[in-house]
């Protein structure tokens, strides 16, 4: 598992570095990797274990973020539930965006970073409300690595887009705004009426 200590932080010239696509079937080092951010997540999502490991929690953590350059993270949303009472728990590899909604949104609180110590409240980074994604999905319990297409819409594409960047080398701290100085038309997440909400999109960019 990793810790606090293997996080890199903000300034770091590797969190802006293009990550590379992960060889299949996963070597070891890259199947440690990616059980290693898993077991961050699951700590994350209990309040004894993160003072017992000395851990910050978080929804997310990507590979390189403890400073292994591949296409991996876990995302692990276990405090929100759909319609559904579906748990957005999933550790990605290769993931892509394929498509993405017009519409876009933001969290009313910001958002924050594992490799981010500074305060950034006040000020937001704009995310698509709905997104189309595929990739590879690790099974921890099975170490089995199967295909996975899905539709994410609201806080759990906000958490795959957030991590998503890190893989680009993107921090979302590049991409804050006021939301005074945000166009009319976005609103921030739970505002949004989705029945209005326009189709995904391709995105020409990650065909």
């Amino acid at each position: 598992m990793y810790y606090s200590k293997d996080i890199i932080k903000e300034g770091n010239k590797d969190l802006e570095t293009k990550c590379s696509p992960v060889k299949l079937p996963l070597s070891k080092e890259d199947e440690d990797c990616i059980r290693g951010l898993a077991e961050y997540m699951v700590v994350s999502g209990n309040e004894e274990l993160t003072k017992q490991c000395n851990i910050r929690p978080g929804v997310g953590i990507a590979a390189p973020q403890v400073d292994v350059l591949k296409r991996m993270f876990a995302m692990s949303c276990v405090d929100f539930l759909d319609e559904n009472q579906t748990q957005y728990i999933f550790n990605w590899i290769n993931p892509r965006i394929i498509a993405a909604s017009k519409e876009m949104t933001y969290l009313p609180d910001g958002e924050g970073c594992l490799s981010v110590d500074r305060d950034t409240k006040g000020l937001v980074t704009p995310r698509h409300v709905k997104i189309k994604v595929d990739g590879w999905i690790y099974n921890y319990g099975t170490r089995r690595v199967t295909k996975k297409t899905m539709t994410l819409i609201g806080y759990p594409a906000i958490v795959f887009q957030h991590e998503y960047d890190h893989l680009d080398g993107i921090m979302y701290t590049s991409k804050m705004y006021d939301p005074k100085d945000l166009d009319k038309d976005i609103f921030p997440l739970y505002t949004y009426e989705e029945d209005n909400d326009e189709e995904a999109s391709s995105n020409e960019e990650n065909k």
